[in-house]
């Protein structure tokens, strides 16, 4: 039987307090650790807060050169003591481009790969530029491996992405977000959507405060909530039991029935 236990980290990060939120992951980090999480999850722009538009290059990490960055350093030098995977996201630099990516880093402590996000949100346009790639990763444990989809906040919206995910392979949909509040009720219905209609585990950490809705959770691919934080800072832990995939998409098939040829030429007609 596959069973991995992951920990969500939700975060009410300070804006442009980076060594601030560094040491607040940290402590949670060590928690989750402690509880057993072979998989932990950060949310979005975690490090340096979202609200940073004026200072963006200033947090911004070059994935060509990972390791001089502080925020890399600390969570890499984590991953390789501890043996565990990590996903990230914050502020990407390429050239002078600017991306909102998440990224994984393996429990060796090396970058195994990066999604930029795709669909940006109302000011993100300005401060962003688009991702173009959906891509797949693999998570090698001790007895099994897990292959994992990354969507980035909005993206949560765009079942169009996540059923693409699923249909490469994806059994773990995982959202790092800074998901506003005033869009709770969205949050609320499209994690457990996501979850269903491709039966995948979905995997929502979210920012919290003031601005932004809490709620980070674990969503089985039946839907029902596993677990969900209840206050700001709060470090989520859950032990998936990934069989529960197989038998999710033997109940309802929609990835089985799904016709491809049929979506792709309705695409064409609009």
């Amino acid at each position: 039987m596959k069973k991995l236990k992951i920990a969500l980290i939700q975060m009410n990060s300070s804006p442009y307090l980076r060594d601030k939120n560094l040491t607040l992951a940290l402590n949670f980090m060590n928690e989750a650790k402690k509880k057993g999480a072979k998989l932990i999850i950060l949310p979005e722009l975690f490090d340096s807060g979202y609200f940073v538009k004026d200072r963006d290059f200033d947090f911004a990490l070059d994935f060509k050169s990972p390791k001089n960055h502080p925020t890399f350093k600390m969570l890499s030098k984590f991953c390789k003591e501890n043996k565990i995977y990590l996903i990230a996201n914050g502020i990407e630099r390429a050239a002078k481009k600017l991306y909102d990516s998440a990224y994984i880093i393996d429990k060796n402590g090396e970058l195994l790969g990066v999604q930029r996000k795709i669909y940006l949100w109302d000011g993100e346009k300005e401060r962003f530029c688009r991702g173009n790639k959906l891509k797949i990763f693999k998570l090698d444990f001790d007895e099994f491996s897990v292959k994992i989809g990354l969507q980035i906040c909005y993206e949560l919206g765009f079942g169009e992405m996540a059923r693409i995910l699923a249909l490469k392979g994806a059994e773990i949909l995982i959202y790092p977000s800074a998901f506003g509040k005033a869009r709770a009720y969205n949050w609320d219905i499209l994690t457990k959507t996501r979850a269903l209609e491709n039966g995948c585990f979905v995997l929502a950490c979210n920012q919290s405060g003031k601005d932004f809705a809490g709620l980070s959770r674990v969503v089985s691919p039946n839907a029902k909530i596993l677990n969900e934080a209840s206050s700001f800072d709060e470090c989520v832990c859950c032990e998936l039991d990934l069989s529960e995939i197989k038998t999710q998409r033997k109940t309802v098939p929609y990835l089985k029935d799904f016709d491809l040829k049929f979506t792709k030429k309705t695409f064409k007609e609009l």
